[in-house]
């Protein structure tokens, strides 16, 4: 199936609602200047949306720390396992008891979420779908429902202006209002399953009593949440709820009176550490006594390499070792190509632009002869 082209003629909601219902799967590739976006399709339903230059804060361990399900050293710990066992992350920390299957399954699917939504403001950018299977962990990813996920992504696209003009700062700080804590605990949940209609007109469809005050699930946790102290950014990390699904439950709470602004943070600005008359005369001098060197080395240069010679079979060895070299340079970059994407490259030049190897000479990939398989792929040297 062919499907490319450029998201201002043919949207990021068309596209997805077409693969929906043709029950497509494969990789769905949305570049936009520098920022791409790999969406996964299995039989139309979305596996997964990996944003490809994440910040940080998107990375699946920052939001673990964020979330304070994991601490700064347990997340420094399984990075460097992962480094040496070339593992997933997500496996490491929840072999390690770190967090659970569940715990996991739920941020990559709040992960999935963040970004397509995100996805679908852009106005701009080339897509291409290649058609394929795809492979994923079962267990930690479950596909989520492309149809109802649009109906929602709408819904909420055109809910969250007016919301945030009320919540209009992610460094916000919140409060309670006198008594709401006693308030809010004579409130009934209203459970997920349950939906509140005042023009119901059927005998079985759930209404609130007379004079009965229900709150949200997810309202009643954002409460729970607001300090005095977190910012709004706080709260969406350490909630779990999302961005929209936070900054409505903030608006659902000042409106019912039970929270309200207490005051801004200012954004940290980095102060550069001042100069010192000292470090600039030691700098000065570091730098003099270095170009006396280059001076003196480059004036003996010719001398010295006259005096010096490389025999041939000196000379083939060395190469031969360098090749080695370059080789093994090159497993752990295949090894780490397949976690990510599920496959080994096509060939080495898809692995050398995807920026997976860097610091080696220019033509390194003439030196092998590359072939990839369904069970892994022979690398020989030439």
């Amino acid at each position: 199936m062919a499907l490319q082209g450029d998201i201002k003629d043919f949207s990021v909601v068309d596209i997805l609602q077409l693969l929906y219902q043709q029950q497509k799967s494969g990789i769905l590739t949305i570049s936009e200047k520098d920022n791409q976006v790999e969406v996964l399709f299995d039989r139309g339903q979305i596996v997964s949306a990996n944003l490809k230059k994440k910040s940080e804060h998107e990375n699946l361990g920052e939001m673990l720390v964020k979330a304070n399900l994991i601490s700064r050293n347990q997340l420094t710990n399984a990075l460097t396992m992962q480094k040496e066992t070339l593992r997933k992350l997500g496996d490491i920390l929840i072999e390690t008891g770190f967090i659970s299957i569940i715990d996991l399954r739920h941020f990559l699917k709040l992960q999935t979420h963040e970004t397509i939504f995100k996805l679908l403001s852009w106005k701009r950018g080339d897509y291409y779908f290649n058609q394929r299977l795809v492979n994923y962990d079962k267990k930690a990813i479950e596909p989520i429902n492309t149809e109802h996920f649009l109906m929602d992504s709408l819904r909420m696209t055109d809910e969250l202006p007016d919301l945030r003009k009320k919540v209009y700062s992610y460094n916000l700080v919140f409060e309670k209002m006198p008594g709401a804590d006693e308030e809010i605990g004579i409130w009934r949940v209203l459970q997920q399953t349950e939906t509140v209609d005042e023009h119901a007109i059927f005998a079985d469809e759930k209404k609130p009593d007379k004079g009965e005050k229900i709150i949200s699930a997810e309202d009643k946790k954002v409460f729970h949440l607001v300090d005095g102290n977190k910012t709004v950014k706080d709260i969406i990390n350490i909630g779990r709820l999302g961005e929209f699904e936070t900054i409505k439950a903030l608006v659902s709470l000042m409106e019912r009176q039970l929270i309200d602004i207490s005051f801004e943070v200012e954004e940290r600005k980095e102060i550069k550490p001042a100069v010192s008359i000292h470090d600039v005369f030691f700098k000065g001098v570091f730098f003099g006594i270095f170009f006396i060197l280059i001076v003196i080395l480059f004036f003996s240069y010719p001398r010295i390499v006259s005096n010096f010679s490389i025999s041939g079979d000196t000379r083939e060895i060395f190469t031969q070792t360098q090749t080695i070299a370059i080789k093994n340079n090159i497993t752990y970059p295949l090894s780490t190509f397949y976690l990510l994407n599920g496959r080994y490259p096509d060939d080495l030049d898809e692995l050398s632009a995807g920026g997976y190897i860097e610091d080696l000479r220019p033509g390194w990939e003439s030196l092998f002869d590359y072939t990839p398989s369904s069970q892994g792929y022979t690398l020989i040297l030439r």
